[in-house]
């Protein structure tokens, strides 16, 4: 049981890390404290990123349940504080990388896990996964990276889902925009992938500046950032990608 990380042997500049903590993925401070490395070494030509379990070859799996609660249910104050502490940190590192990420939800992502998905900036699921942020059920309240759910569906629609601990399935998750696609089984792995085909036609150099632009946005606010993006922009025209993409639409290629 591990996390994984390779590169595209045909595209360097894309990588897949996969996540396999046994049944049902449940997070631990030492599992978190894995994929933080991981995502830490993640090479720096990396434009693109996916982050998803490693699927049996009889049936999907789901990224994660979130934490483990066998594991948790004793911790002290002290203890837990640690092990939330690792979380955030794992979660901001997947946020501040330079690659686009794209999660698989698979069939499931229920709290850390679907906070998880939330700090990407793609997200594909099943029509019928559990999705959702279920804490209020087991004694917990949702925070840390839950609040990230309130730009995605605004507020009041986030107190719904919080308070009430209900998940949701893929396919309204996809209706209120959580999800860019919801699949069937079958069609999962291709949806996935066409994702990631359609990043991969973008230079990486311009990715990871777009992927910079975003975090200015969210980590400084709108007008900062805004000015931030006027630097990354003008960089942009130093690029050979730059050039060659403004005399191909200047010919009609």
């Amino acid at each position: 049981m591990s996390v994984d990380l390779t590169l595209d042997s045909n595209r360097p500049h894309i990588a897949h890390l996969t996540i396999d903590f046994g049944k049902l993925n449940l997070l631990t401070a030492q599992r978190l404290a894995e994929l933080e490395e991981t995502l830490r070494d993640l090479p720096e030509q990396v434009s693109v990123l996916t982050i998803g379990p490693e699927h049996s070859p009889e049936k999907l799996t789901g990224l994660t349940g979130g934490l483990h609660l066998e594991r948790a249910k004793d911790m002290s104050v002290v203890e837990a504080r640690d092990v939330l502490t690792t979380l955030h940190a794992t979660m901001q590192t997947v946020r501040n990388l330079d690659a686009v990420t794209v999660c698989d939800c698979g069939t499931h992502a229920l709290g850390a896990g679907f906070e998880l998905a939330l700090s990407c900036d793609f997200r594909v699921a099943t029509r019928d996964a559990v999705l959702g942020l279920p804490e209020i059920d087991v004694g917990l309240v949702t925070g840390i990276e839950g609040g990230l759910l309130v730009r995605f569906v605004g507020l009041q629609r986030a107190k719904e889902l919080i308070y009430l601990g209900e998940p949701i399935d893929g396919k309204q998750a996809a209706a209120e925009g959580l999800v860019n696609e919801a699949t069937t089984p079958e069609t999962h792995d291709d949806a996935l992938e066409g994702i990631v085909e359609r990043l991969a036609e973008k230079d990486p150099t311009i990715l990871q500046y777009q992927t910079e632009v975003f975090r200015q946005w969210r980590s400084n606010g709108l007008e900062t950032g805004m000015d931030h993006s006027l630097e990354l922009i003008a960089a942009c025209f130093g690029t050979e990608a730059q050039s060659e993409a403004m005399e191909g639409f200047l010919e009609g290629r």
